[in-house]
């Protein structure tokens, strides 16, 4: 790792405030944009909100593979600052929009800027001693699910009373301020570890086309059906670019990512264990839960603020004081021993999910629980584990790469979880938690079979 100079604790404090701020900017434009789902599809047409959130997606898969560990090459600051720039760019075009092309376009411009994570990690890495180093990840952890989940509440108000448009007015001006702060409070680049060594940009464009190949393919499949001629040509085209990734990074002395290293069982793991912990429990926070709760038949039949007020505001809040307690216990007893407890309490939880799928008091009980060892716990250890685990001399390559993870296990839990929770029965829903247990099991044998980097957390 690069040697920085020790910090002042106000500097500090400056600088961790405006990575969170920097992170709650690329938020707001998920988050708060929820509530808008039906507005945007009137106006713009049926399926209108789901392929401007594909394209973002995928963006942000690109942006997670080639520019964090670009970063290592340029410097961490510059690359914020750079997608910070699009991402006000991206919300100024989706303020104008008039035509979906238009709003498309503006969307993938600000999904590149999901790396405000995996940056914020790496710079907290380089600049913060070890206790405070994970009581930091986990205060950025903490906004992975939003603000608190204040932040969906808002974008509902917003959107009832000033149009969504108003959503995207209020995120370019935090972004402006964010990003005047960030220059001001993020510390200077230093020289980068790869010397004069060049990006490996073939294997950018490759791994690139792999993300890009699982997410369409997922896409392609929950929509046409898995053996569909789209859905067969984008898994294909996955593999194919993987297959070839692994050749050309192989015969490099620097490559995009170090196939060594990868196939070790300090990576690979990980990267499993990582999809299919999004895939499980996170599905369960943002879609079967949620489902539970609107549903007018077999679901209590709350509307979408009930729905958030009881079911995922208790959660997010619980996620914001466990998670940096969670951080700071990680660096003493070790990442991986507390992704292995978050995963084990999740199945836990969400096998009485589906016992007590009826009863909306105990719904409301686990979910507040559910904040704890899901979000609070498990999430802070995954996102965090990109940066621990990644080789000292090429710490910007396994980040990008569980980024990736965490979008596909997204778009898998969506894909799995759709057709199930949409018959709207009690069985079905009990279905889909019975199915996160069995995805949550796997993940959990996964984060066994993962082995920790030795060494520091926080290299001296």
């Amino acid at each position: 790792m690069v040697s920085h100079p020790p910090l002042s604790r106000s500097r500090t404090i400056l600088m961790v405030t405006a990575l969170i701020a920097s992170v709650v900017a690329f938020q707001l434009n998920t988050t708060m944009l929820i509530p808008a789902i039906h507005t945007i599809n009137e106006q713009f047409g049926r399926g209108a909100f789901a392929t401007m959130s594909t394209y973002f997606a995928l963006a942000g898969a690109v942006s997670s593979v080639v520019l964090i560990r670009w970063s290592d090459y340029v410097g961490r600051k510059r690359v914020l600052l750079g997608v910070m720039i699009v991402m006000c760019v991206g919300t100024v075009l989706c303020i104008v929009s008039t035509t979906l092309g238009i709003m498309v376009v503006g969307r993938m411009m600000q999904g590149g800027s999901v790396i405000t994570f995996g940056l914020a990690f790496l710079i907290m890495r380089e600049h913060l001693s070890g206790p405070a180093f994970g009581t930091c990840c986990g205060l950025v952890t903490a906004i992975n699910g939003g603000v608190a989940g204040f932040d969906s509440l808002l974008g509902g108000v917003m959107v009832d009373r000033l149009g969504y448009r108003s959503i995207f007015e209020l995120s370019l001006i935090v972004g402006l301020a964010t990003l005047v702060f960030a220059w001001k409070a993020v510390p200077a680049d230093h020289p980068s570890l790869a010397g004069e060594d060049r990006m490996d940009w073939w294997g950018a464009v490759l791994l690139s086309l792999t993300a890009i190949g699982a997410n369409l393919f997922l896409s392609h499949g929950t929509r046409d059906g898995w053996f569909s001629a789209a859905a067969l040509a984008w898994i294909g085209t996955a593999a194919a670019a993987l297959v070839a990734l692994i050749i050309v990074d192989s015969r490099l002395s620097h490559p995009l990512v170090a196939i060594e290293h990868l196939r070790s069982r300090q990576a690979w793991p990980l990267i499993v264990a990582t999809i299919l912990c999004i895939a499980s429990f996170m599905t369960v926070l943002t879609f079967i839960v949620p489902s539970i709760g609107e549903d007018d038949d077999s679901g209590f039949a709350l509307d979408g603020t009930m729905t958030a007020l009881l079911l995922l505001t208790p959660a997010a809040i619980v996620q914001l004081i466990t998670a940096p307690l969670a951080g700071r216990l990680a660096v003493r007893i070790g990442f991986v021993t507390v992704l292995r407890a978050g995963v084990a309490s999740s199945i836990v939880v969400t096998a009485l999910l589906a016992i007590f799928v009826e009863s909306l008091s105990m719904i409301v009980a686990l979910m507040v629980v559910f904040g704890f060892t899901c979000t609070g716990v498990l999430l802070t250890a995954v996102s965090t584990l990109g940066v621990v685990q990644a080789p000292d001399n090429e710490p910007g390559s396994l980040p990008g790469i569980n980024g990736v993870a965490f979008g596909i296990g997204g778009a898998a839990g969506f894909a799995w979880a759709g057709p199930v929770v949409g018959t709207g029965t009690v069985a079905s829903f009990q279905t889909a938690l019975w199915a996160s247990v069995v995805i949550g099991v796997v993940a959990l044998v996964f984060s066994l079979i993962l082995k920790p980097k030795p060494g520091p957390v926080v290299p001296a």
